[in-house]
């Protein structure tokens, strides 16, 4: 079998804070994104989800592991393969407003990857950036605009087709839709899907809202104070979780009356701090079905159905699957 387009090996990220104290805010996962897939990754704010992103393209520090990309660790690439790896991974921020700069028009900022590139001429520079702005359905009237003159739905587009204009492989979208309304968002994610199969892209979509990503992704990972808890394929994340974390995350979505539906997981207390996360199950101080071997005992992440893993010690009791992925 050939290797995965994008891989995460045990990485962890930590940063110093102060003399001798480490934040981690990531602890040792490991992804596996194949090429032509969407990817969804979710979990509520400090999670670590959004600097997974960033040791992806290396604006965060990986401190253990490896990030590999069509199975070379990214760590070893010399300057040239550093540069097709950028230009292939591409990311697309969760703010429209502050990611594009102010004092450059629509087109200059969605010009600018190329221009740094010296990529072709100047007029060809513009010809890509100007394909992608219409791709991204933004009109020829906008595009010297500056972006006080946008509204948020378009400043995300002109986001995304500056991502675009490098030709990328994967596309990795930081809660790209989270400051839109829902109408906006809507139309950002009809957009992605049809542009996903316009540039053969592979998507990592990042976001806190599972009803969101469950529209877009074809597999759902879910972190919790930079773990990966649970990892399965959409339907069956959506159909049935298998770890109390998930199952939470899934009953805060609004769903049609009918049974079962309007029984919503409150979670106590905020998610710890990753200075000092809790011993044993780092969810057991919020899990309502935490016992005393959850504060002692770690767990693994572990196939409990095909295709769907879980990081819960009662699993086999709460769920009737056993880690061997057998049905009680």
């Amino acid at each position: 079998m050939s290797a995965p387009l994008l891989e995460l090996r045990g990485v962890s990220v930590r940063y110093p804070v102060g003399w001798r104290r480490r934040l981690t805010a990531v602890d040792r996962i490991d992804l596996v994104i194949n090429e032509g897939e969407t990817l969804g990754l979710i979990g509520e704010s400090g999670s670590g989800k959004s600097t997974v992103a960033r040791a992806i393209v290396g604006l965060a520090p990986v401190s253990d592991g490896e990030v590999l990309w069509r199975g070379e660790p990214t760590s070893g690439f010399d300057k040239s393969r550093r540069r097709e790896f950028v230009e292939a991974v591409q990311m697309v921020f969760q703010d429209p407003h502050s990611a594009l700069d102010p004092r450059r028009t629509i087109l200059q900022s969605v010009r600018e990857p190329l221009d740094v590139m010296s990529h072709g001429a100047k007029s060809e520079r513009t010809e890509v950036a100007l394909k992608a702005l219409s791709d991204v359905g933004l009109p020829d009237h906008l595009v010297r605009r500056y972006p006080h003159q946008l509204s948020g739905g378009q400043k995300q587009r002109a986001n995304i087709a500056r991502a675009l204009v490098t030709r990328p492989k994967v596309l990795i979208c930081d809660e790209s839709v989270a400051a839109l309304d829902v109408a906006l968002q809507a139309e950002i994610l009809n957009l992605l899907q049809d542009l996903k199969a316009e540039y053969q892209l592979t998507i990592v979509f990042i976001s806190h809202d599972l009803s969101v990503v469950g529209h877009i992704a074809d597999r759902m990972s879910v972190m919790y104070l930079g773990r990966i808890v649970e990892r399965a394929t959409t339907e069956s994340m959506l159909g049935r979780p298998l770890h109390p974390y998930s199952e939470a995350l899934l009953s805060a979505q609004p769903l049609v009356s009918g049974d079962g539906a309007d029984r919503r997981i409150i979670l106590t207390g905020d998610i710890p701090s990753p200075l000092s996360p809790p011993s044993g199950c780092r969810f057991h101080t919020r899990c309502p079905h935490a016992v005393e071997r959850c504060t002692a005992q770690d767990p693994s992440l572990l196939e409990v159905r095909p295709d769907h893993q879980s990081a819960c010690l009662r699993v086999e009791e709460l769920y009737g699957v056993s880690a061997e992925g057998s049905a009680r």
